[in-house]
């Protein structure tokens, strides 16, 4: 009988999600063969991820379990860009160009700056939407309890 394991907490984006939105399948990966990212990786991305977005004042207290659905979007963004900038270390780090009598040069792992490209274009987006965010929250959670010296006051002079 097989062991079906399911998380205690939900978390709000999936290893799934992540693959999807950046197209991280064996079959679309030729000369991998198999998934680029592996799941621990997509889980320390997200850690890493709600970490920033707390940091980002004001300040939160999220955990990766505790993310609210409506910012599932924003996570997803934020999991994509620290995932291009781990690959994107990766990449420096291991870039060989060998080139042999006429025959261009041929790269292996030398697409580091398409990676960083692509993960300043996802973490710029993310930067937007987080601002935004927490602008609105700081506002919605002034309101109601910021007290002014006028609110007894009315127009009329009733003496």
């Amino acid at each position: 009988m097989p062991v079906v394991a399911t998380p205690a907490t939900p978390v709000i984006v999936t290893v799934d999600q992540v693959r999807m939105f950046l197209r991280d399948r064996p079959d679309y990966n030729i000369l991998l063969d198999d998934v680029q990212f592996r799941q621990d990786e997509i889980n320390f991305a997200v850690e890493m991820v709600t970490s920033n977005y707390n940091a980002v004042t004001p300040q939160t207290e999220l955990i990766p379990q505790t993310w609210p659905v409506k910012l599932q979007y924003v996570l997803l963004l934020g999991v994509a860009a620290f995932l291009m900038k781990m690959e994107a270390s990766r990449q420096l780090r291991n870039q060989l160009t060998y080139q042999d009598g006429d025959i261009a040069p041929i790269g292996i792992d030398d697409k580091h700056a398409m990676y960083v490209q692509w993960g300043q274009i996802l973490k710029q987006e993310w930067d937007f939407l987080v601002r935004n965010i927490k602008t609105q929250d700081n506002l919605e959670a002034a309101y109601g309890y910021l007290r002014s010296g006028y609110s007894y006051t009315t127009r009329y002079n009733n003496s």
